[in-house]
């Protein structure tokens, strides 16, 4: 199986799994072979990835940083409680219920490691916030225990969950405005942040490490963050940690009038603020926690082949296992092979960018 963004390059493919609708009703099944009419089907219907057979990956198995159980979970939470909100924006959030998720979150990240994990994307615009929680989340997680700080995963995880709730609360013409947004509804968007605490009620189990966490995760160490403007060790390291996650996951999903960061370039945008908006040493740890590469990425090399990564290992992620699978020309190999790119003897080699 081979995952691509819905383009052009998809076209004569077969759909090795049935891509969803915004409803998650499925527009084709497995098997259809992807034309031009149905390309337009699935983008009129929000897809925007999908999942193709091709021979050159079928021994390839790749595991999902967020598991599929997790993943209906969260969409089934998510759901009902974006619709309660909707209904009455006086509710409180079920803290046993994002807990229950939370548990969910952390068997998949002891189950997966990061440098074997796929990296979950939506598959149609209305899976956006929810991805970006579980990515946040699950990131937030892993780097509670990268730090030595198991201690605070839960809280943490469970703040990655939650951080943008009170966004459900503003108005649609402000949340999708593509334009530059004036003050007054710059004022609206930062005041999520109050929104989200407010929605989390005094007698649940909101724990203070976890509300601490929501509330500084748009602070920077610089001071140009809100909702105080607090600087340096102002910020408590749950909401130091909680920022460059969420940052990172944020920009590496597709957004209307933002431009698409790929890990490795939004890996750059982290380690540029490492000395301004975040904590450097927090920033030299999550570039070593996380692949500027993950599994499954179509990948161009410094000799125009194209291949994908299979496999992250060793101390240096950005040298990984790669499989090539068209020459420079593009043309498709009739025989795939595998470069390990650690390997002393292919350190011309490098990875110029992610494709598509």
């Amino acid at each position: 199986m081979r995952r691509m963004r819905l383009g052009p390059q998809a076209i004569g493919h077969e759909l090795a799994a049935a891509p969803q609708d915004e409803n998650g009703f499925p527009v084709a099944p497995a098997g259809t072979q992807i034309t031009e009419e149905l390309m337009e089907r699935l983008r009129a219907a929000g897809v925007e990835i999908i999942h193709v057979q091709d021979p050159a990956f079928a021994d390839m198995a790749f595991e999902l940083g967020v598991s599929a159980e997790t993943l209906q979970m969260a969409t089934t939470l998510f759901q009902e409680t974006r619709s309660g909100i909707g209904q009455d924006p006086n509710m409180t959030l079920d803290y046993r219920s994002f807990a229950r998720l939370v548990r969910a979150v952390e068997r998949d990240v002891d189950d997966v490691s990061l440098d074997q994990a796929l990296m979950l994307y939506p598959e149609n615009e209305a899976q956006r916030d929810l991805v970006h929680a579980l990515n946040r989340a699950s990131l937030a997680i892993r780097m509670a225990m990268a730090l030595d700080m198991r201690r605070y995963r839960f809280d943490l995880g469970l703040a990655g969950l939650i951080a943008d709730a009170g966004m459900w609360l503003i108005p649609a013409n402000i949340l999708e405005k593509r334009e530059h947004l004036d003050t007054s509804e710059r004022a609206v968007i930062e005041g999520h942040v109050q929104d989200t605490l407010r929605l989390l009620s005094s007698e649940g189990g909101w724990s203070a490490m976890t509300r601490i966490a929501v509330t500084q995760h748009h602070e920077r160490i610089d001071g140009s963050g809100y909702p105080k403007g607090l600087k340096g060790a102002e910020i408590h390291r749950n909401g130091q940690i909680l920022a460059v996650c969420d940052v990172y996951t944020a920009i590496t999903l597709e957004r209307p009038g933002r431009r698409l960061y790929t890990p490795a370039e939004a890996l750059e945008f982290i380690v540029g603020g490492g000395a301004t908006l975040f904590d450097f040493d927090l920033v030299s740890s999550f570039h070593r926690l996380v692949p500027p590469y993950p599994v499954g990425t179509e990948v161009e090399l410094s000799s125009g082949e194209q291949a994908v990564i299979k496999e992250v290992h060793g101390p240096i992620k950005s040298r990984p296992i790669v499989r090539v699978f068209a020459d420079a020309q593009g043309r498709r190999l009739s025989e795939c092979y595998e470069i390990d790119l650690s390997d002393r003897r292919h350190h011309h080699l490098t990875i110029m960018g992610a494709v598509g």
